[in-house]
């Protein structure tokens, strides 16, 4: 995650900001990436893509643990972060949409914050209130087909991007045509 375990552009913005994002409770250092999305494998030859924390919250880095074959995906998060406050609800709201996005059950797992079975529909089977200690024993559903989001990605927001740029040029040249006369 930018700030909090990788410091991007450290040649330009550590002389700028200096020890800021410690402060802040991140890094200055470039902790090492992995190039592609590894998944688990589990003893009954079961795959599962392990997202660690805010991870979860960009769509399409979540589709790269299911396209390397994740049959379920898990979800490690310390929650404690967001306090009492809505911030480990809207949290858990990705897991759910990111088990809708990518049919896959998740099983997600928090301290502090809110653990949950959810199922590919976004449904939560099983949960663990906020603060509340303990474990949940469940089953998850595997799949192995890859959803339309998971093959394109967030296409209709590129799509939109493009079209507000586009939009935005020709507004700032009817603007300059309309100044002119």
């Amino acid at each position: 995650m930018v700030g909090v375990e990788n410091f991007p552009y450290p040649t330009i913005l550590k002389p700028l900001l200096g020890d800021m994002m410690i402060d802040l409770g991140g890094t200055v250092a470039m902790k090492t990436t992995q190039p592609n999305w590894e998944t688990f494998r589990l003893s009954d030859g079961t795959y599962t893509g392990s997202i660690i924390c805010y991870e979860s919250v960009y769509g399409e880095f979540v589709t790269g643990y299911v396209k390397n074959g994740a049959g379920f995906l898990t979800i490690i998060t310390n929650d404690a972060w967001w306090g009492d406050t809505q911030g480990h609800k809207q949290h858990l709201s990705y897991a759910k949409l990111q088990a809708i996005e990518t049919r896959r059950a998740v099983a997600r797992s928090a301290n502090t914050g809110i653990s949950a079975l959810i199922n590919p529909r976004g449904d939560i089977k099983e949960e663990l209130g906020y603060k509340v200690q303990g474990s949940i024993l469940g089953t998850v559903a595997l799949n192995r087909e890859k959803t339309f989001y998971v093959e394109h990605g967030d296409y209709l927001a590129r799509i939109a991007q493009f079209l507000t740029a586009i939009i935005f040029l020709f507004a700032i040249m009817r603007h300059k045509r309309n100044a002119k006369r």
